[in-house]
């Protein structure tokens, strides 16, 4: 292990000592994202030797704003210094932005020209490449060499999702969960995503309970997030096929108490509980079911909130084939598109709250929303 780290200390100090203090000073200005100063420093130097010359290339490229004019940057800085420490780490990013195309083969292609011990990272790309590649034998074995060079890098925790990913695709759920379980060792890493995918997972191997634990706990890490609305439909894809699973978790609300007068024991009868009457047009009657944008006014109950339309539009159905109106609408954000469904409006809330105890009836969860 000394004689490893001997060579490693020889390499960064040989790197070094190729570059002046002028042009290490770039690299410093670079990792501390002084962009502007970096910029400024870069019109005054000359670069003489062919490392310096590499390094102004590599800072030059990294600071385009066009990736295509970014991408050329790299693949001349890489073929005029190939054999420099920043000309390997120019191909280094042309293999991501190729990988950003979708450009799988040219990415290959860059990644298996970087002989330098120093980048690391290559080998977590190479296992990117070889997951779109469906090459899933390739993708665990580059994934698990990046992180046994590098168990705390910066690809580490994405490294284990895609030996988990791999699994998951060759059905081998059991060694999905255990290396999701990896990532925990990992400082600062992502915990509802983990646990979303350490129960989705646990889902397509059998385990209903394991499964619905797990995305519990990522959805109340953050409810609102898109993780969150993934979840849901994942739990309401598992309550389609296990009716009795628990999901009141998602919307922890009192149930609505109704109080019936006291009768005669032998005159009771079998209480039936029906839909509300509701003063509107009947469902499908002028009533599109997709809405142009959300509702200005009114009382409605929200039933769901997905990032697939088709399931928006096959709960709006649902809830109409119930004998209550439904729409849904389209809420578009920087981030994300997700599609809201609404049942309603209704005149009062007390008709809300039992239409919301008849859906809840029907295994349909929901709250009261107004607008």
């Amino acid at each position: 292990m000394r004689y490893y780290f001997l060579i490693l200390v020889c390499l960064v100090s040989s790197l070094g000592a190729q570059l002046r203090k002028e042009f290490s000073a770039l690299e410093n200005l670079q990792q501390r994202g002084k962009l502007d100063d970096l910029k400024e420093q870069l019109t005054k130097l000359t670069p003489s030797s062919n490392d310096e010359k590499a390094l102004v290339s590599y800072l030059n490229a990294m600071l385009k704003k066009d990736k295509n004019d970014a991408l050329q940057m790299h693949l001349s800085n890489a073929d005029r210094n190939p054999k420099t420490d920043y000309g390997q780490k120019s191909m280094l990013e042309a293999a991501k932005l190729y990988i950003l195309e979708r450009d799988i083969a040219a990415a290959n292609t860059q990644l298996r020209k970087i002989t330098s011990t120093l980048i690391l990272e290559r080998y977590y790309w190479l296992g990117v490449c070889a997951f779109w590649q469906d090459d899933y034998n390739n993708a665990i074995s580059h994934a698990e060499n990046y992180l046994r060079l590098a168990p705390q890098g910066v690809q580490a925790e994405s490294a284990y999702h895609i030996i988990s990913d791999s699994y998951i695709a060759q059905k081998k759920y059991y060694s999905a969960i255990t290396t999701l379980n990896k990532i925990k060792a990992i400082q600062d890493h992502d915990q509802q995503y983990l646990n979303y995918r350490i129960g989705y997972a646990n889902e397509l191997s059998g385990k209903p309970q394991d499964a619905l634990q797990a995305y519990k706990t990522a959805y109340e890490l953050n409810k609102y997030s898109q993780i969150a609305f993934s979840v849901e439909e994942r739990l309401f894809a598992m309550r389609s096929r296990t009716p009795s699973l628990d999901l009141s978790f998602l919307y922890p609300y009192t149930p609505l108490e109704i109080l019936t007068p006291a009768v005669p024991a032998d005159s009771l009868a079998p209480v039936v509980v029906l839909p509300p009457a509701i003063t509107l047009p009947e469902p499908g009657a002028n009533v599109p079911l997709k809405l142009g944008s959300k509702p200005s006014k009114g009382i409605y109950l929200q039933a769901g909130r997905f990032s697939v339309e088709a399931n928006a539009s096959k709960l709006c159905n649902t809830i109409r084939d119930a004998k209550l109106p439904a729409v849904y609408y389209e809420d578009k954000t920087k981030t994300s598109t997700t599609w809201v469904v609404l049942a309603g409006p209704f005149v009062t809330r007390s008709d809300a709250d039992a239409a919301r105890t008849f859906l809840q009836s029907t295994d349909i969860s929901s709250f009261i929303v107004q607008y």
